[in-house]
């Protein structure tokens, strides 16, 4: 009787098990096919090529949107090289990924890419959702409002050229001009659904007058935005894996706190009780000591945050001692400069493993690299200072 009972017992805790597996796979759940626009029909050999990606297309009411697969080797497509030879980008995962022009300022020329969801969003469900996004190097000018929208359809009676009004369901917190041409930006954002929607668009929905734009190379060979997108997902979720951290301001400056993602809903109230604002975050200049209280309201729950931020009399720069140098021009073919505020010491080139591929000593605030002796690709240099302190910046070498 009692082998028998042992025997009952694993049966159960094998289904148990068998069951939370199921579970959690299911939780986890991507809804976008081809998130990294890794399957194709044919490889891309021309631009305006997404729909050979499989399952990915472009809204017709614009101008068509680019594939680049690393099979398209020694073209203007493939990966990492690309784009009239300007762009080194690698992929975030594999050996591909999406790109679109989300802004030609004058005549408001631009793309998107859409796709549809493996199953229907269900009504009051929420979602993560999120994709990666970086600027292409060559152009001259980059923008906010690259976002992604939840819909019930891609049947859109708009004219080339002209602005997909659609709302921004998903876009980085702040909305910033997304101005980084090395590293892959995530672009995250909770979605509570109606439960008709099917269908998601990436794209810029505003139009010229209503996107913020920099300059970052006035040498560049277009004024127009252009940004490669890769790991694209939505997942249904329920269970928060943010938090809310206690953290330290210098006087005088302010910053943020919270989570940060859009979509979610946060009561903020100061230290008295007084309501401040609804957001997902906030940034905050004490003049001394407090703490702040957040109320979330997620999937049928309400739960208050108490938040302590501390307040440093130093200012920053004085507490690190030195501000980060700069490296320029990057990406670079042969000769890099770098410069700094402070002087450093030593100055190390390291491959993408952590490798040491070059180490010069100099006590300067400026020091030239010489690199025509290295393969292309990506590198990291790492600046050494008398204090102690060392500070590593990301470098793509073209040759």
């Amino acid at each position: 009787m009692l082998f028998l009972y042992i025997y009952n017992m694993k049966y159960w805790v094998l289904i148990v098990c068998m069951l939370f597996c199921f579970a959690k796979k299911q939780y986890a759940q991507n809804l976008v096919p081809n998130p990294s626009f890794e399957t194709y029909t044919t490889c891309p050999n021309n631009y305006g090529q997404i729909n050979k990606a499989v399952g990915w297309n472009y809204v017709q009411a614009a101008q068509s949107a680019e594939y680049y697969n690393s099979c398209a080797t020694g073209t203007q497509i493939s990966v990492p090289r690309n784009f009239f030879n300007s762009n080194y980008q690698l992929p975030r995962t594999g050996n591909a990924y999406a790109g679109l022009q989300t802004l030609r300022p004058y005549d408001n020329l631009r793309g998107n890419i859409c796709t549809q969801l493996s199953t229907p969003l269900i009504v009051n469900n929420y979602y993560l959702a999120k994709f990666y996004a970086v600027s292409v190097q060559g152009y001259k000018i980059v923008s906010n409002n690259l976002a992604l929208n939840f819909s019930n359809t891609l049947s859109y009676t708009v004219a080339p050229n002209t602005t997909l009004n659609l709302p921004m369901h998903i876009y980085k917190y702040g909305n910033p001009v997304l101005n980084d041409t090395l590293n892959w930006t995530e672009i995250i954002g909770i979605y509570k659904a109606n439960g008709t929607e099917q269908f998601i668009i990436i794209g810029n929905f505003r139009d010229s007058l209503n996107t913020k734009v920099d300059t970052i190379d006035i040498n560049g060979f277009a004024w127009a935005t252009y940004y490669m997108i890769d790991d694209v997902s939505v997942e249904p979720i329920c269970t928060p894996f943010w938090s809310y951290r206690d953290t330290t301001v210098a006087i005088g400056d302010s910053v943020l706190i919270g989570p940060a993602i859009t979509g979610l809903n946060i009561n903020w109230y100061d230290a008295t009780g007084t309501f401040i604002t609804n957001a997902p975050g906030i940034y905050v200049k004490p003049n001394s000591p407090t703490f702040y209280a957040a109320t979330e309201d997620f999937c049928g729950s309400t739960i208050t945050y108490t938040i302590n931020v501390g307040v440093n009399s130093v200012g920053l720069v004085t507490l690190s001692g030195v501000e980060a140098p700069s490296i320029l021009p990057n990406p670079t073919n042969n000769l890099l400069t770098i410069s700094s505020q402070n002087d450093f010491n030593k100055i190390e080139l390291l491959s993408i493993t952590g490798q040491i591929l070059l180490s010069e000593s100099v006590r300067a605030k400026s020091h030239q690299l010489q690199l025509q002796n290295f393969a292309e690709g990506i590198y990291f240099v790492k600046v050494f200072y008398g204090n102690g302190l060392n500070i590593t910046k990301k470098l793509i070498l073209n040759n």
